[in-house]
């Protein structure tokens, strides 16, 4: 019987390497330290490139934060950086490295940048071109292109659920609040939520009838 240490477990069969690690079990092997294959050790090429970009873009907030508090005793101009660097990791950077499906990626761009443009409008006391336009034609762009995404992959899975179901809920919630404080544009946040909605619908309609189709199939209807 061998021992695989890395694993600890005990190997009945009499095999030279370990089934679950691939750690060689004999003795010449463990004494020149071999142990995974090469190719479970092969490190992300990306990494260093988004570690060099993360520290790009820290060294750049510092700086213009450094800048405008000298010149302007402010940081007016330097939020601007420090909303784009918050944006460039969580829409660009964390999706590489966390490797983010296409439905993942397209549910945080709703989220982000929607934030985004209610921080703009709030911060350059400007409202309602974002509200009433802007976020509402964002979210109808969103919502077409997760439908094209999901007559592409024809209906098989629920990927796009998630951005659906934010967009929908979005939408509904900016419809109402609209309405509640009188607002004299309401068609676009209408036109988001009712394109959304229908989306959803024809995405159970379609799953629904290839089920029944799958059982009729399997049981011979």
């Amino acid at each position: 019987m061998k021992h695989c240490d890395f694993c600890n477990v005990d190997i009945i069969d009499k095999k030279s390497n370990c089934p679950l690690c691939g750690k060689s079990l004999d003795n010449e092997a463990v004494n020149k330290n071999e142990f995974y294959p090469q190719y479970a050790f092969e490190p992300d090429r990306r990494e260093p490139a988004i570690k060099i970009l993360e520290k790009l873009s820290l060294l750049a907030v510092v700086l213009s934060m450094a800048v405008n508090l000298f010149t302007d005793h402010t940081i007016s101009w330097a939020l601007y950086v420090i909303i784009g660097f918050f944006l460039l990791y969580v829409l660009i950077l964390r999706p590489i490295r966390k490797q983010y499906s296409l439905a993942q990626i397209l549910t945080a761009l709703v989220f982000y940048l929607t934030a985004f443009m209610l921080f703009l409008e709030l911060y350059t006391h400007t409202w309602g071109w974002g509200v009433m336009y802007a976020i509402p034609f964002t979210w109808l762009g969103f919502a077409i292109l997760s439908g094209i995404f999901t007559l592409a992959r024809g209906y098989v899975n629920f990927e796009m659920f998630k951005p659906m179901f934010m967009l929908l809920l979005l939408s509904l919630i900016s419809f109402i609040l609209l309405m509640c404080f009188d607002c004299p544009t309401v068609w676009p946040t209408l036109v988001a939520f009712l394109v959304s909605a229908t989306e959803i619908i024809l995405m159970f309609m379609f799953r629904f009838k290839r089920s029944v189709r799958s059982i009729k199939r399997d049981f011979g209807f």
